[in-house]
């Protein structure tokens, strides 16, 4: 079980979070979603423990945790294979076992025959199937991701979902993850919690149903019920 209980968190006069709680079950994917500025990455970066809140409880302290963000962050210097053995020198690996780890996941990656590889020869989107292999490498109880596939293209998204959700299948592990698009919210999580307002407030905490994920018709029924939530002024006037 991981989460936040009662969590304040201000920037000067900014109150983001305000006695806020989430509660985020083991091996659920949870999407934050709502509109710029209202906290999400701030919710991610106290989970990881980046930011310490003035006050309230987290309980996802001492878990083996990895983090992607919007961009790669690989190191330049390093191959392919390197980069995604980074995580697991904390762990005390044997160097033959953190080779065999990593070659494990090449192929899972789509990147079989590119371990050698430095990140200038990789295109964007290989570049962040490095980058969130090397998340799943230290096979994490906890995944945080912060859009991470906001500056890809429609196609190239798409299978970064697909390749998100198979390695969520190879190692599965609680999952919180910041989008602000809705239809990859539908296709991924098991949960969306929709965020708004300053301090921000839970307006929504919706469970989805995993085998209707595809259906078109799912699909667009959760993307209106996500676009009231967040519009409830244009809702209501629809009605």
């Amino acid at each position: 079980m991981f989460g936040l209980c009662d969590i304040k968190l201000q920037y000067g006069d900014l109150k983001v979070l305000d006695h806020f709680n989430l509660d985020c079950e083991r091996q659920q994917f949870i999407c934050l979603f709502g509109p710029s500025g209202t906290g999400k990455t701030s919710i991610l970066n106290i989970l990881a423990g980046i930011i310490m809140p003035a006050s309230g409880q987290v309980t996802s302290a001492s878990m083996r945790l990895a983090y992607v963000f919007q961009e790669p962050r690989l190191l330049p210097w390093l191959t392919v294979v390197e980069n995604l053995q980074i995580g697991l020198y904390s762990h005390g690996l044997p160097a033959r076992e953190r080779r065999q780890r990593v070659e494990n996941l090449l192929p899972l990656l789509g990147l079989d025959g590119f371990g050698g590889y430095y990140p200038e020869q990789l295109s964007g989107g290989m570049k962040q199937r490095v980058s969130i292999g090397r998340a799943f490498a230290v096979e994490p109880d906890l995944l945080l991701l912060d859009e991470p596939f906001s500056g890809l293209d429609e196609e190239i998204k798409r299978d970064m979902q697909e390749l998100l959700s198979s390695l969520g299948q190879w190692h599965a592990c609680t999952t919180v993850m910041v989008t602000h698009d809705l239809k990859e919210a539908v296709r991924l999580s098991d949960r969306i919690v929709v965020l708004r307002g300053r301090p921000c407030q839970i307006i929504r905490d919706l469970h989805l149903e995993p085998e209707q994920r595809y259906q078109a018709s799912y699909i667009q029924r959760m993307e209106k019920v996500l676009s009231d939530a967040l519009n409830p002024l244009e809702a209501g006037a629809l009605i």
